[in-house]
């Protein structure tokens, strides 16, 4: 019963979205995508203009998806228990404490006071969701001036008092990107999106697709596809970026070779020690066999791979800008075994 509820509300709800997006095609073309179980945006992102759209994971697909790792979500989708329980196999940002309720809760001696004055870059983000939101990049200005988000500016008793308006947040370390990262944009986090899955057959982790994302001006200090950032495909053999995609807001499908704000070239550019970044994150996925499918967001950091959080059933737009996920037989026979198509 709750299967069949959630599957006629994922579709009303792809319906709803689209309505209220408001994406500039002919209402009877998304009639027409409805009923496969996309979103009108994926018309232009994914080309079905001239693509086969049953090469491509739906959007219904994707959020049916969901309880793929159950009962074992939870890792995934509480940010407290994914630093807890997962940073035992690879890197993530240091939580420092909880804000409930507007109390900070510290996990150490230090208070709320304290962590401010000590840190010039720190991270406030909610413990639960994903797209960016409920996330404060904050940088200290001087000893009483606070940056947040790169918009608004705080004085420290201010900052106490939009602390105590909050509630299940955590209070993290601030991740430096490495001199690579920094390069595709200095002005944004640009985090890679890897999907690990587990092979039924082996039940051993392998990496389905890669991406590079990398901020504009739009999207900072953050790199969200949905607010405009790129998307670059990574060779997962040999870790060269491709030309860049983004989330469409019109019919015409762009790509870019070089960062639409810096004319950085983005396209042939390879990440550093690719082999080893692999070989990192397959040991990690293979250390957690109850995930079964982990879109994984990592920092390319000065002090190396960390994985920033988990989803547990991600997004397929910011992967099939590029090419489709079912053309390879490995995913698709992962998505047949757990009975999503």
């Amino acid at each position: 019963m709750k299967f069949t509820y959630y599957k006629y509300r994922t579709k009303i709800n792809i319906v709803k979205k689209d309505l209220k997006d408001k994406f500039p095609i002919g209402f009877t073309k998304k009639i027409g995508l409805w009923k496969k179980g996309f979103l009108a945006e994926k018309y232009t992102l994914y080309q079905l203009d001239k693509n086969n759209y049953k090469d491509y994971l739906s959007d219904y697909h994707a959020a049916m998806a969901r309880w793929i790792n159950e009962p074992f979500n939870e890792l995934l989708t509480n940010k407290l228990i994914f630093s807890e329980y997962v940073g035992k196999y690879i890197q993530v940002p240091k939580t420092f404490g909880i804000i409930v309720s507007g109390q900070f809760y510290s996990n150490d001696s230090r208070s709320i006071e304290d962590l401010i004055n000590q840190f010039e870059i720190f991270v406030v983000k909610t413990i639960s969701g994903g797209g960016g939101k409920g996330v404060y990049i904050i940088k200290k200005e001087n000893d009483n001036q606070f940056l947040v988000n790169n918009t608004k500016t705080f004085n420290s008793n201010e900052l106490l008092a939009f602390f105590k308006t909050l509630n299940n947040y955590i209070f993290t370390d601030y991740i430096e990107p490495s001199e690579f990262s920094k390069s595709l944009n200095a002005t944004s986090v640009n985090t890679m999106r890897i999907i690990t899955l587990i092979d039924p057959e082996t039940n051993k982790a392998f990496i389905a697709r890669a991406v590079q994302r990398i901020g504009v001006a739009a999207s900072a200090p953050q790199d969200n596809f949905t607010k405009g950032g790129l998307s670059a495909s990574i060779n997962l053999e040999t870790g060269q970026l491709s030309d860049c995609t983004r989330h469409p807001k019109a019919k015409e499908h762009k790509r870019y070779t070089h960062h639409p704000d810096t004319n950085v070239k983005i396209e042939g550019t390879v990440i550093p020690d690719w082999s080893s970044i692999k070989a990192e994150i397959l040991d990690a996925a293979n250390s957690l066999p109850m995930l079964k499918c982990v879109g994984w967001d990592f920092v390319l950091s000065t002090k190396g791979l960390v994985a920033i959080e988990g989803n547990h059933h991600p997004d397929p737009d910011v992967l099939q800008g590029h090419e489709p996920l079912l053309t390879d037989e490995r995913i698709k026979a992962f998505y047949k075994f757990h009975k999503i198509l």
